[in-house]
């Protein structure tokens, strides 16, 4: 007896050391597996871990663009360090791959917890942020959290904001019927697009993000709180104590400047509509006269260069810019044609200037023919402008990702209507974007869609309405 009581203690015994010796485990810090900062000096790049979404980090007509990716790259560069950007495949693998070793820094707003009190440093831009009902302005709208009771809440699976709907259903006594998906698995970002569709009534979003997407949607309302105050930064492991230093110096000190204060009205004040989604059909001088804009003559003159019925150009310049030679878009984007930079760069001529009407058209339309032949294998001539008009909207990276989803998924990859046209707006949800096959990630392509009816639209009733 006594033999067995001694080896049930030896057991319990082992059993303890082993849960304190595993427990350990998680918080001890492998210093091997890191990078100090004069190391990541000494290499020349930061890896900055973030993910995929329309705050953060998407391409955008080729460009890496977001909020976090912007102000890392603006640290980076203050060191003379490039920056590689690894994204997770969601919010919990952040912190996970953080602590493998795997990044340097987590650009994205974490939220100051306890928890990773202990395991990481908090550092870089600091914001304040509440969880808010994300709704239509219809007759579905509701004015107080209390008349959620009944209805159904659709938020992203194990997220804060499923966490803040179950404790809300209990303050509440219960009845909110709590939602992960829908047909796909879906995002936030995913959830508010449906919930601008009409597909849902009611998600869960932080204030930052919902009102960049009223930007995006204007039929949304984001006035009613569902959540106290939470603050937010980025993370490094505790062995990262310069690096996070380096990066709290370099908030002090541009915090206001002007570089940095336009990068956060970029993304969370600026519209992000778009003249794609201007009225059905554009304003024009005089259709019996054959007259759409002032700018019809370069429209002829350089649509014969690709072979296209100038009106195209024409409809492709309306939803682009109204014919505003001076716009800028939220994005960079310039000209009656709205070119990126980098699109000037590498189609137009040296010192060519894309508020110049004709060097704008000249270079778009050099555009347009380098997407022609980056599709030639789509040999329907109609066909392949509808691509073209994609990839023109969205950068020809993510028309490639649909068409390889498109093909992964039995659709046809050279068919536009009900096929690619569908896999592009698959690049919103997480389970799509990280498809191995889909190498720009995450995509509202919502826009993408609305923009090739668009333009057909109105370049069919000019075809209709005008003289060629």
């Amino acid at each position: 007896m006594q033999r067995t009581t001694d080896k049930i203690c030896c057991l319990i015994v082992l059993a303890f050391l082993l849960i304190v010796s595993t427990g350990c485990e998680r918080t001890r810090y492998d210093k091997s597996r890191y990078r100090s900062w004069k190391e990541i000096k000494e290499s020349g790049f930061l890896r900055v871990l973030t993910l995929y979404n329309s705050t953060s980090y998407f391409i955008y007509r080729g460009y890496e663009m977001g909020c976090e990716y912007e102000l890392a790259k603006q640290f980076a560069n203050n060191h003379n360090l490039e920056i590689k950007v690894i994204t997770a495949p969601d919010f919990e693998n952040l912190t996970k791959m953080l602590h493998a070793g795997k990044g340097d820094v987590i650009a994205y707003d974490m939220p100051i917890t306890l928890k990773h009190k202990e395991m990481f440093l908090y550092c870089g831009p600091e914001m304040i942020t509440h969880q808010v009902l994300v709704q239509r302005r219809d007759s579905s709208m509701l004015s107080h959290v209390k008349n959620l009771i009944g209805k159904d809440v659709y938020v992203e699976k194990s997220s804060k904001y499923e966490v803040r709907a179950h404790n809300l259903s209990k303050e509440l006594g219960g009845g909110i019927k709590i939602y992960n998906s829908l047909s796909d698995t879906a995002s936030t970002d995913g959830f508010i697009e449906a919930v601008a569709n009409g597909w849902i009534d009611y998600t869960i979003a932080d204030n930052v993000i919902a009102t960049l997407n009223k930007s995006y949607y204007h039929n949304l309302d984001v006035s009613v709180d569902v959540g106290f105050a939470q603050r937010s930064a980025w993370l490094v492991t505790k062995t990262s104590k310069e690096l996070a230093d380096s990066i709290n110096s370099w908030v002090d000190k541009t915090n206001r400047s002007k570089k940095y204060l336009s990068t956060m009205r970029k993304y969370f004040r600026m519209s992000k509509w778009g003249n794609e989604h201007a009225s059905p059909f554009g304003m024009s001088i005089s259709m019996k006269k054959g007259i759409i804009s002032p700018f019809d003559n370069l429209f002829k003159r350089y649509s014969k260069d690709i072979g296209w019925d100038w009106r195209m150009l024409a409809a492709i310049a309306y939803y682009e810019s109204k014919f505003d030679s001076t716009l800028v878009s939220w994005a960079g984007a310039k000209g009656l044609m709205q070119l990126m930079p980098k699109t000037a760069e590498s189609f137009g001529d040296e010192g060519w200037n894309m508020q110049n009407n004709e060097h704008n058209v000249i270079t778009a339309t050099r555009n347009i023919a380098a997407l022609n032949q980056s599709l030639s294998k789509i040999k329907d001539k109609n066909e392949r402008i509808k691509f073209i008009l994609a990839a023109y909207n969205s950068g020809i990276g993510h028309v490639f990702d649909a068409m390889a989803l498109a093909e992964k998924y039995g659709k046809n990859p050279l068919v536009w209507d009900k096929n690619v046209a569908e896999t592009i707006l698959m690049k919103s949800k997480p389970e799509y974007f990280n498809d191995p096959v889909c190498k720009c990630g995450y995509f509202k392509g919502r826009e993408t869609t609305d923009y090739v009816v668009r333009v057909i639209e109105l370049f069919k009733y000019y075809k209709l309405n005008m003289n060629k």
